[in-house]
């Protein structure tokens, strides 16, 4: 039997560009490494609806072939925690369930009976301390922190003051909710504020057709200031990032909890300026690795923007402060902590 499988979206594409696709292809690059490829199996459960018996087929494989079972369900939490749960009662696996998002305990909340079976597994490990606390008292003991991670990476070094414009990017998906437009406001008021357009918006991520026309009418008032730059693969994306000057994050996503994009930052060594939304905070330290400004206040956010292209020495020290977190979240580091939990 193989060691592990893991339970999640596998594909390509900017279908697959989410924090959960990711993440589950970061998790299972790990244990291949760690393992051998052929101790890991990958149950893919993407297109459900189109290909039920497909993903059916490959979650029996998992339990099937394999000793553990690490569940990365992303969407359509309650319909797969059932099924796992109802195969788990016939092939008796541990079950290590990994959870990307924020807001698994007001779904738990809704939904008792999902909150029951995942008290069943032997770990549900979330991405934030908060997060994991609200668990607890919701009656699912077995909750464990377990952050986000990235593959560690020694990044180029620029020096972002040679080159003007500063570039300065939004790094994920493109949606009202994840402060698209906030971050175009952001950037106008800082130019604003220095006296001149010295800084220019690139928007990368993928762009859902609901929000299409709202920022491309927002983007063509903005006389050049900001553009949409498609989607990047992820393996593309640290070259992108270090040659940004900075990354807006002006989230204020429902379901927002460990945000990748936080850890694109640390890799590519630049500044993240973000909203104080949901769980920001818990991972950025302020002033240390980059900034939390006060919700949705765009104008401190512009001054930091500012403060940044004005002070080459705070700019630095933000640089120090990326690559201590970048190796405190590396997947190596995460990830080796997490291997406990499975069996030989």
């Amino acid at each position: 039997m193989k060691k592990i499988a893991i339970i999640g979206v596998q594909g390509k594409g900017d279908r697959f560009a989410t924090g959960q696709a990711v993440k589950a292809l970061t998790i299972y690059r790990y244990f291949c490494q760690e393992y051998g490829r052929q101790q890991v199996y990958f149950a893919n459960i993407d297109s459900a609806k189109k290909h039920p018996f497909t993903v059916m087929k490959n979650l029996v494989s998992a339990f099937q072939g394999c000793r553990n079972i690490v569940f990365m369900p992303g969407q359509n939490v309650a319909i797969f925690t059932a099924v796992v749960s109802a195969l788990n009662k016939i092939y008796r696996r541990p079950i290590q369930y990994i959870v990307t998002g924020g807001d698994l305990a007001e779904v738990v909340k809704g939904n008792p009976r999902l909150g029951t079976q995942i008290a069943q597994f032997d770990g549900t490990h979330v991405q934030s301390k908060k997060l994991r606390d609200e668990l607890i008292t919701l009656g699912i003991k077995n909750a464990a922190y377990l952050p986000n991670c990235r593959d560690y990476t020694e990044a180029k070094m620029f020096d972002h003051f040679q080159q003007k414009p500063f570039r300065i990017c939004t790094y994920s998906r493109v949606i009202k909710e994840k402060g698209i437009l906030d971050a175009i406001e952001i950037v106008k008021i800082a130019n604003q504020k220095y006296g001149s357009d010295v800084f220019r918006l690139e928007i990368y991520g993928k762009l859902y057709d609901a929000f299409k026309d709202e920022l491309f009418n927002a983007i063509n008032q903005t006389n050049g200031m900001a553009s949409y730059e498609g989607v990047k693969k992820a393996s593309e994306t640290n070259e992108v990032l270090s040659q940004c000057f900075a990354i807006l994050f002006p989230t204020y996503f429902s379901c927002e909890c460990f945000p990748g994009t936080v850890l694109d930052a640390f890799a590519a060594r630049i500044p993240i300026i973000a909203n104080d939304w949901l769980y920001n905070s818990e991972v950025i330290e302020n002033g240390v690795d980059g900034f939390i400004y006060p919700f949705r206040d765009n104008e401190k956010a512009a001054q930091l923007l500012v403060n940044l292209a004005t002070d080459k020495e705070i700019y630095e020290k933000i640089q120090a402060g990326c690559q201590q977190s970048m190796q405190k979240f590396s997947t190596q580091q995460v990830m080796h902590a997490f291997a406990k939990n499975l069996r030989d």
